[in-house]
């Protein structure tokens, strides 16, 4: 009896881990992402569940109003899927006062992936290797791609928690695997709007889709 119950944990334990492994790896490969592989790292970064009622960070009334921070990878094909539109708003947008700073969050990566990645996407705004993942932490991006839209210039001090805008750039991907023809909510595009006009965006926190950091 023992034998028999003892074989039965066994086919039962074999069956959730085949169970847990198939959901992932479905999960890869319907949204196309192979991930980093290095885990969260995200350290002492706001806590992005309980941002929403952190006080916005104050609007500049000089330029640069804000900065785009923008999480993105080179494997990840919705980050290279939004480059087109990412390279859009950059143009309607850079003579606002916004700032875009690209964030290459997948490590290691070597300064020539890098430099052919921008070649390949024709990407205009300056890109910085997240080397040793402080300003993954600082920020708390979770995911690529992820934008997260701080007061003022890139270098400026200030609390991580208290900024502008966080999250998708558009609904255009509601979710892994699912992919509308075009966008319908400009979130990214919204945020940006109002801040250059001196107000706050009405929503500040969105959920991105895209390839787990």
């Amino acid at each position: 009896m023992g034998t028999v119950l003892r074989d039965i944990r066994t086919v039962v334990s074999a069956r959730a881990v085949a169970s847990v492994f198939c959901t992932v790896t479905v999960c890869a490969l319907v949204s196309g992402c192979t991930g980093s592989g290095q885990g969260t790292g995200i350290g002492s970064g706001p806590d992005v569940a309980s941002v929403a009622t952190t006080p916005p960070a104050a609007i500049p009334a000089s330029s640069p109003r804000a900065t785009v921070w923008l999480f993105i990878s080179t494997d990840c094909p919705i980050c290279n899927g939004y480059q087109p539109e990412i390279e859009r708003l950059r143009m309607r947008f850079a003579t606002r006062g916004i700032e875009f700073v690209g964030v290459y969050a997948e490590v290691p990566l070597e300064r020539s992936e890098m430099e052919a990645h921008v070649a390949k996407y024709g990407m205009k705004y300056p890109v910085r290797i997240d080397t040793d993942r402080a300003i993954q932490r600082r920020l708390s991006a979770r995911m690529v791609p992820e934008v997260v839209v701080t007061a003022g210039a890139p270098d400026s001090a200030g609390n991580p928690a208290a900024f502008l805008y966080r999250g998708r750039i558009d609904d255009q991907w509601p979710e892994r695997g699912s992919r509308r023809p075009s966008a319908t909510v400009h979130d990214l595009e919204r945020a940006l709007e109002a801040i250059v006009a001196g107000q706050q965006p009405a929503v500040r926190t969105t959920t991105p889709v895209g390839c787990v950091l």
